[in-house]
């Protein structure tokens, strides 16, 4: 079963991205690839750090790619840590 799969390009006019700023992350997955991409977290300020957005109960995760949007099953994401690239 795959890990991951692509979902849909959203184009960067879409409201739905404006809402909250990009988060560049690397996601490391269980089955050994790694994710680079974007992440929203839709938290209140003061609870938006990374390590809030990944203990969230949802059982998926979005993550933007250079080739479209991603829904990543959290059981399987091993590392997840914030880049210097958005």
């Amino acid at each position: 079963m795959s890990t991951c799969r692509r979902i849909a390009i959203l184009p960067s006019s879409s409201p739905l991205l404006a809402i909250n700023p990009a988060r560049a992350v690397e996601m490391l997955l269980s089955n050994g690839r790694t994710i680079a991409g974007t992440v929203r977290v839709y938290r209140p300020a003061g609870r938006d750090r990374l390590s809030d957005y990944a203990r969230l109960p949802e059982p998926f995760r979005y993550v933007e790619t250079a080739d479209g949007a991603l829904i990543v099953n959290c059981a399987h994401i091993v590392e997840l840590r914030e880049t210097s690239e958005a």
